[in-house]
């Protein structure tokens, strides 16, 4: 079996002056993945996602991934799948 890292990405604490766009018009951040130094927490994650604000000098914690196994015949969805939000358009989100 081939294994992936999964996990959720907080878009909503995204700062948006923190976005910018690339050559091909399209919005982006740079984000940093980084190993828990005290292994996997109680829901299995092992990777924090992270994104350095520069002018604040501070990262802000976007989310948490684990390792799952995945392929031949086993299922891809995480354990326990995110409620489903709607919100109607209304988060003022850039994507």
């Amino acid at each position: 079996m081939a294994q992936k890292i999964t996990g959720m990405l907080n878009l909503s604490k995204i700062p948006k002056e923190l976005l910018f766009t690339t050559k091909n018009g399209d919005k982006a951040i740079f984000i940093d993945i980084i190993k828990k130094k005290d292994g996997a927490d109680r829901y299995g994650n092992e990777y924090t996602i992270a994104l350095y604000d520069k002018e604040n000098r501070k990262n802000i914690f976007l989310g948490d991934m684990k390792v799952q196994e995945y392929g031949n015949g086993g299922g891809s969805a995480p354990a326990s799948a995110p409620a489903s939000h709607s919100n109607n358009g209304s988060d003022d989100l850039p994507f």
